[in-house]
């Protein structure tokens, strides 16, 4: 492993270092398209990406099967020089327990979901699921936070709780809209990164490590840059960035688009032959919504990304 964020509980990814959360290409008659998975991911090593999440919500993962999700984790193992992070989350804890103990063959580190569904569910269930999976977990493990999808929040008590007791317990990934609860995540021992790509500039503000970039695949560029400028101290240059990537993420709002099929119709203006078929009941982009992305990424933030000035 590389190293890693201060503190005793990570080891696996590096510090202010963006994670890209990657999507899960697919081919016509929706299979795991494991070419395109390769040439992708050799695009986010050139382009400066340290760590990726696989099998997230930008991967898609509730339209994966257990067994999708394995073969997603072990070609990338294969395929990634870096860190790799896989997520394991489902609504059976059975099936959970079944992709940690996968994972812990092939990834760096794990995160999970709160199990989803149920809404509402009592705090004390979702600390036994919790538990269940960090009593067994050997690698550091994220709890993810996403209430929009689980109608469950991780509250900074519930997280505390679960650090004071479990050491694999790494942090939190915050895909929640409530920065007064991010910043309470923000305790010594525990890694924050945030779930949001308008957040990358913001960091130190949040008290976080870093982001986890879904909008980012496109133009991974952008939240490398944005930190290897948070690392140098050059706040400004981090700034202008951010308002590049910001313009990509305007983009994406008006395009009317799911974030996942944008990405997907983005990612063919870099690599032209990748898919942008996503598994119901998502829809892709239709050709006038991909020919529309394409150009404007070709005429308004690629070239600022390749002369280096935002």
């Amino acid at each position: 492993m590389a190293d890693g964020v201060d503190g005793p509980r990570w080891a696996g990814v590096v510090g202010l270092n963006p994670v890209l959360a990657t999507v899960t290409p697919f081919t016509r008659n929706h299979r795991v398209d494991t070419g395109a998975l390769g040439d992708y991911l050799a695009f986010l090593n050139e382009s400066g990406v340290k760590a990726v999440l696989v099998n997230g919500t930008t991967g898609e993962f509730p339209a994966l099967t257990v067994a999708e999700r394995k073969t997603v984790l072990e070609l990338t193992r294969a395929r990634w020089p870096g860190q790799v992070i896989t997520h394991i989350g489902t609504t059976a804890v059975g099936d959970a327990i079944e992709l940690l103990d996968h994972a812990q063959n092939h990834a760096d580190a794990v995160a999970a979901i709160a199990p989803y569904y149920f809404a509402d569910p009592p705090e004390a269930g979702v600390r036994e699921y919790f538990g269940a999976l960090l009593g067994r977990a050997k690698v550091p493990l994220l709890v993810y936070n996403f209430p929009r999808h689980t109608q469950a929040v991780i509250t900074p008590e519930l997280l505390g709780g679960l650090a004071a007791k479990y050491p694999m317990l790494a942090g939190v990934k915050d895909s929640g809209t409530d920065r007064g609860t991010t910043r309470a995540y923000a305790v010594p021992g525990l890694s924050v990164f945030v779930g949001s790509d308008g957040a990358a500039a913001h960091i130190g503000e949040l008290g976080a490590q870093g982001i986890v970039s879904g909008g980012g695949n496109p133009v991974p560029e952008l939240p490398v840059r944005i930190a290897e400028a948070l690392r140098g101290g050059d706040n400004a240059a981090a700034l202008r960035w951010q308002s590049v990537f910001d313009d990509c993420r305007e983009l994406r709002r008006r395009s009317g688009l799911t974030d996942i099929a944008f990405v997907k119709a983005a990612l063919a203006e870099r690599l032209p032959s990748f898919p942008g078929t996503v598994r119901p009941p998502l829809v892709a982009a239709d050709a006038e919504q991909a020919r529309d992305i394409r150009t404007y990424l070709r005429e308004k933030v690629l070239p600022r990304i390749h002369k280096n000035r935002p």
